[in-house]
Order: C-alpha cells, then sequence, then structure tokens
C-alpha cells in the first residue's frame, strides 16, 4: 500500500492567482514527491519559480518532501521597496 503525505503548500503575488483564493492548499502528494512535481501538479510554472522553501528553509526543486511538510512558491520578481531597503512580502 503506498503511503500518502498530506502537504501545506502557499503561493505568493501572482502564483497565488493561480492556486485559486487565498493561495493556500492542503494536498495529498504522491511519496516520490518532489518541489518540482507538487508545483507541476498545481499548475505552476517552474520557469516562473523564483525562491522555493520548505519548512521555512530554502529548497532546490528536486528535493523531496515528507508528510506535513510546508511548501511556499514565490515568483522570481518579488517586489522591492526601495524605501524600506527590503522585499515586500
Amino acid at each position: 500500500m503506498e503511503s500518502q503525505r498530506s502537504l501545506e503548500v502557499r503561493a505568493f503575488f501572482h502564483l497565488a492567482g493561480e492556486l485559486g483564493g487565498n493561495g493556500f492548499r492542503s494536498l495529498v502528494a504522491k511519496p516520490d514527491a518532489t518541489v518540482a512535481s507538487v508545483a507541476l501538479e498545481l499548475g505552476l510554472e517552474s520557469a516562473g519559480l523564483g525562491l522555493v522553501m520548505v519548512n521555512g528553509c530554502k529548497a532546490n526543486l528536486d528535493d523531496h518532501l515528507n508528510a506535513g511538510d510546508r511548501v511556499a512558491y514565490f515568483p522570481e520578481y518579488v517586489p522591492y521597496h526601495r524605501v524600506y531597503g527590503m522585499c515586500v512580502l
């Protein structure tokens, strides 16, 4: 029997619109799921992805996911606030 992996996925900026609603989704991914395979399953363009985080740490697209992981997708362009000198998240 295949084990299933429950994941929490968030997408930011224009990627949130591609997920629909508020950019948050829970899903069950296959045991061999990677950051890239989940992005493709959700319809997020891997070419348009910039920063990807798993459990608050920077991740690579080929990283494998575990049950309970929190995955966040950010686009290549993240608005930068020139007055405050930081990213606008």
